[in-house]
Parts: C-alpha cells; sequence; structure tokens
C-alpha cells in the first residue's frame, strides 16, 4: 500500500511500506489541528512534494493537475479549480472520498474522515490543505479590501477628515496618487498587530521574489490611477472628490492584482514542464508549498477589513496634509503643565505633546514663521485625527520627522516595510511633511 510515496520517518522505524513498526504513540497525522507547518515539516511533507514533480513534472493550473494525479483512482478529483477567487464553490475537495487503505497506513495513523484519506498518499492531504489556505487567504482580501472601503465612505470620513483639516477646497497633486500604487495589496493589510494579516502577502511577495516571477506592472493594473488623473483633474476640484474617486480605485485596483496573483498561482504553467533535479527547490510549483507555508495562520475577513480601514484612513489623512501643503513645528521649550495634567499647554496652544516637545501644525510656514493652526479658523482641527480618525498624531510626526532627515518629500518605502521582521505600524515616509525642532 502506498509504495508509491517516500517513506517518511515519525520518530519510528520505517521500512518498506507494509512492514512499518508503529510507535508507542502514533501520530494522527490528519486530524483537527494536525494540518500545520510543523508537521509538514515532520512527515518530510517537502521531500515528498519534490519527488512527485520529479515524477509527474508541472503542467498549467499546477495545484489542480496535481490533485488530480493523486486523486484516488476509484474517486478522481477532475474539478478542483482555485483560479477564480469569485468561483468559491469550485476550490474544494469533494466529500466523501475514502482511500481503502487509509485506516490501515502505518506511517499516517486514524486518516479516516479526514482530508488525507481523499488521496492516494496521504502526503497529499497536506499539500490540498495548503492550496485551499492560500486561496481563502485571498479570497479574503478581495472581500475586506471592499468592506473597508465601504466602512470609510459609511462613516463618512474623507468628508470629515477634509473638512476639520484643510480650510479651503484644493487638488490632489498627482504626485500623492502615486502612492496608491504601493498602497495596492502589499501594503494595505500590513501594519497591525494581528499576525496572519500581516504575514500572508509577504509570504506571497517573497515568493514571487525568490522565483523571479513578477506580477502584471504593479504600478499600472490600477485602474484609473495614472492615466485618468488629468480626466479627474477636469472633472473635479474638490478634495473630497478626488479622493473619494480614488478610494473606489483602490478597491478595484486591489481586487484586480489579487487575482493577478491567483493567475500565477493556479493559472498557466509557470515552470518548465518536466524539471531537472536541481530546479525543482527553485520553481514556483514547490515554493507554494514549501514548508506548509499557508497552512498556519489564514488571516480572517474582519482582521484583514480593520488593518485595511485602518491604512486607507492614513493614505486620506497624508494626501490631505500634503495637498494643503501642510508643516510642523516641535517648540522645545520646556512648558510647565498643571500637576498631573500633561500636554495642558500645549494643547492650549492647538498643539500636541511628543517626545521632543509640543508640535505645532501649521500651512505653509516653518519654524517661526506663520501662523500656528488655530480651533478659531474653520477647518482646521488638527485633533479630529485622533478624535475622530483615530491617527495617533505622535506617531505620524514621528514617521515624518524620520522621512528624509524631517526635510518632507522623501519617498514612501514599501520594500523596507515588507521586509519579514518589520514590526512598525508605518512604512517609512507614509508622512512625509517636514518637521523641524525650534524654541518658540
Amino acid at each position: 500500500m502506498f509504495l508509491s510515496r517516500t517513506l517518511l520517518f515519525l520518530g519510528h522505524l520505517s521500512v518498506a511500506r507494509g512492514l512499518c513498526i508503529l510507535s508507542e504513540t502514533p501520530v494522527t497525522a490528519c486530524g483537527s489541528g494536525d494540518l500545520t507547518s510543523a508537521n509538514w515539516n515532520k512527515f518530510n511533507i517537502d521531500g515528498f512534494l519534490k519527488s512527485i514533480i520529479s515524477a509527474y513534472g508541472t503542467a498549467d493550473n499546477f495545484p489542480r493537475f496535481i490533485i488530480q494525479q493523486l486523486s484516488v483512482p476509484s474517486s478522481p478529483i477532475n474539478d478542483f479549480d482555485c483560479s477564480s477567487l469569485t468561483n468559491l464553490n469550485s476550490c474544494s475537495i469533494p466529500s466523501g472520498i475514502s482511500n481503502p487503505d487509509a485506516a490501515s497506513d502505518c506511517a499516517f495513523n486514524g486518516l479516516g474522515g479526514t482530508i488525507c484519506a481523499s488521496f492516494s498518499s496521504p502526503e497529499a492531504g497536506f499539500i490540498a490543505q495548503n492550496y485551499l489556505n492560500l486561496f481563502q487567504g485571498l479570497v479574503n482580501h478581495r472581500i475586506a479590501v471592499q468592506q473597508a472601503a465601504d466602512a470609510i465612505t459609511k462613516a463618512n470620513f474623507i468628508n470629515v477628515m477634509v473638512q476639520a483639516l484643510a480650510p479651503k477646497k484644493q487638488s490632489i497633486a498627482p504626485a500623492v496618487f502615486k502612492l496608491i500604487a504601493g498602497l495596492v495589496t502589499d501594503i494595505l493589510p500590513i501594519g497591525g498587530e494581528i499576525k496572519a494579516a500581516a504575514t500572508f502577502m509577504k509570504k506571497i511577495r517573497l515568493i514571487i521574489k525568490g522565483t523571479k516571477s513578477t506580477l502584471k506592472d504593479d504600478g499600472n493594473d490600477i485602474q484609473s490611477i495614472e492615466e485618468s488623473n488629468a480626466d479627474i483633474d477636469k472633472e473635479v476640484s474638490a478634495t473630497e472628490q478626488q479622493l473619494t474617486q480614488q478610494l473606489a480605485n483602490m478597491v478595484t485596483g486591489t481586487q484586480t492584482r489579487l487575482q493577478n496573483i491567483a493567475d500565477q498561482i493556479f493559472g498557466p504553467n509557470q515552470d518548465s514542464q518536466t524539471l531537472d533535479p536541481d530546479q525543482i527547490e527553485g520553481s514556483f510549483a514547490f515554493q507554494n508549498a514549501q514548508h506548509g507555508v499557508f497552512l498556519d495562520d489564514v488571516p480572517s475577513v474582519s482582521d484583514l477589513t480593520s488593518q485595511m480601514q485602518t491604512q486607507l484612513q492614513n493614505w486620506i489623512v497624508s494626501s490631505v496634509l500634503e495637498a494643503m501643503n501642510y508643516d510642523v513645528t516641535v517648540d522645545s521649550t520646556p512648558l510647565f503643565d498643571p500637576p498631573g495634567q500633561p500636554g495642558t499647554v500645549c494643547k492650549a496652544e492647538n498643539g500636541f505633546p511628543v517626545t521632543q516637545g509640543c508640535a505645532l501644525f501649521r500651512i505653509g510656514a516653518i519654524g517661526t514663521k506663520g501662523d500656528i493652526i488655530n480651533n478659531a479658523r474653520t477647518g482646521n482641527n488638527i485633533f479630529a485625527m485622533q478624535k475622530v480618525a483615530g491617527i495617533n498624531i505622535e506617531d505620524i510626526i514621528a514617521n515624518a520627522q524620520a522621512c528624509n532627515n524631517g526635510a518632507g518629500g522623501g519617498t514612501t518605502d514599501f520594500e523596507g516595510f515588507l521586509e519579514m521582521d518589520n514590526s512598525d505600524s508605518l512604512p517609512s515616509c507614509m508622512f512625509n511633511f517636514p518637521v523641524v525642532v525650534a524654541a518658540l
């Protein structure tokens, strides 16, 4: 039984299939909670995956192809297809399939009723689940970006922010819209505290980078971002209308790019049909499942929506601040607050306490020049960013101060932000208004 499979070492002696000696504590490999990356490595599924790529080669829609090859001959799985993020029914393993040898498999004990029993080799259950999780993660991203934009629209967030921060209507500069190209897909779900939401898209980017693959042009696959900016400027001039249009474009652009990712994984073959042994580990087919990369931490829609909404709101606020030519002076003169009321004097001056002093927002002036933003001036309520938007003002000032040494105008560093060990909540230069520290 299972003679075609790679022999596994599970803490028990493994010899020819059918003669293996069970350990004293058999492992239920495919039960609830068992389909993990840790068990993938424990069962050496990488070795099995390499062996089947070597034996069968690769083909268009490799996941569907390999699931077909590994299904039980008496119950072939021919309809497994995860190539469309809107066709949810086709990406599933039919229930009720049972390999007659599964119950007596001695390396994988207790397979009855699990996904592993649906295949001629139980290792295939791990591979199938990895693809199912990958598909579900992409689908959840697709749903979440729409929900995040809908929540922003329902809360009238754009109008509230523009009315609070902009004393006059002003067009958003084309340079601001370029930020969307980097924000779409890669950055939206990242920067929060939810591990799965923060790492899922990073894993995909690492695979694309590791296989020297490319997505369709990262900037130009977004509807109406670059080409139609001139038309938008002709049609509308109010900040709210421009941002509302671009928010809608953000949704469609993100969903288009997510489908582009699905096309690479579940669409036309990304590798040679037949691979030499030394090519297998670098292939797209292998790296999309290596180490059970997508078995753990599938991001939920709710977690993704929350983080996407936060990043979209950061983008909206950043866009308004840049459009209105905001800057910040940090007054380093010591302020003496009443006992037990830190920050009171700073806030009384329409400032915001930060590490180095009292941050005073201005429009078109830096240092000791210009008028400090004053609540008496209609449309200049900098505190709305915190009260309404939930934006951490100290964080965005620190972000801007670290950008281009506080000189303003720096380029947002999305690539650095996507490093796997990065835990910052904002990419470098997400906010790039000038910041100067001075004693006023």
